[in-house]
């Protein structure tokens, strides 16, 4: 009797536990207007150059657009040459818990610990990508879609950084590149998959470190850099190997296995030391 009321407790236990998390697992996705008819005020306005698309590596030219639509929210509208534009809704988290976040990533929402990266403040943001059909369709009058020229970018092409460094602590890997002439900034791009970088610091500034955040402790990260010249990217950084094996660009915790097995072969080493330095005083 006594087992089956102390099974009882430790059931209703585990369910008030589990109750809580449950709850607030779902949070409740502000409205975004669409960039086909965009609401707000307009933060910044480029009529051509190469911009970032948050989760993306690949190099984007066109025009772009963000709009302030509340305190809390923005609209990020890109519009390439050929009429295929990203529309882009960022959302500025302010009481939102790790459950809720993680639960919004997996509905393909990415997760930026700080907006400065992007011209945005300094706090975390989720984004997410749809696209859309930017320029207006033709008329049976004929003649072009829109007017003007193709943006062109008349800056030199910057030389290729060489990535010297990942060093990984946590959720923090910290970059060290060698700096390239005629470059204005740099970009960073990552992700657990080398060659498919779906992770990216679009403008680190004229400097040759930086120190990337909000990383997965138990996720195995690619890096790579490359040098940006006002509009005109450079080529990405190769990943050569470097004394003790180590793969540059890539970086992970310790493996805690193998640490183990180091220490467990230290413990024995000196024990066996130990014991023929006694066997040697004996004699």
């Amino acid at each position: 009797m006594k087992l089956k009321v102390f099974l009882l407790s430790l059931l209703l236990m585990w369910t008030f536990r589990v109750g809580p998390v449950a709850a607030i697992s779902s949070a409740e996705v502000p409205n975004f207007p669409s960039c086909l008819s965009p609401q707000g005020n307009l933060k910044v306005s480029y009529d051509s150059g190469i911009h970032g698309i948050v989760g993306q590596s690949g190099e984007f030219s066109g025009t772009d657009q963000v709009y302030t639509v509340s305190d809390t929210t923005l609209i990020q509208c890109f519009c390439a040459s050929s009429g295929a534009g990203i529309q882009t809704d960022w959302w500025k988290m302010n009481s939102l818990s790790q459950d809720q976040i993680d639960q919004l990533v997996k509905l393909d929402w990415v997760y930026i610990p700080d907006g400065s990266a992007w011209g945005l403040e300094s706090t975390a943001y989720l984004a997410k990508n749809s696209n859309y059909n930017c320029l207006p369709a033709t008329t049976s009058g004929g003649g072009g879609v829109g007017g003007g020229s193709t943006p062109v970018c008349d800056s030199a092409k910057p030389g290729t950084p060489n990535l010297l460094s990942v060093v990984r602590t946590g959720s923090t890997a910290s970059l060290t590149w060698t700096a390239s002439t005629q470059a204005t900034h740099y970009t960073i791009a990552y992700g657990p998959v080398s060659g498919a970088y779906i992770y990216g610091v679009p403008n680190t500034g004229n400097a040759t470190t930086f120190a990337v955040g909000a990383l997965d402790p138990a996720t195995r990260y690619n890096f790579v850099v490359r040098a940006v010249n006002n509009c005109m990217p450079g080529d990405w950084s190769t990943t050569p190997a470097v004394g003790g094996g180590q793969v540059l660009g890539l970086a992970t915790t310790g493996n805690a296995a193998l640490i183990t097995a180091l220490l467990g072969i230290g413990l024995v080493t000196l024990f066996l030391a130990l014991l023929s330095h006694r066997r040697s005083h004996r004699a």
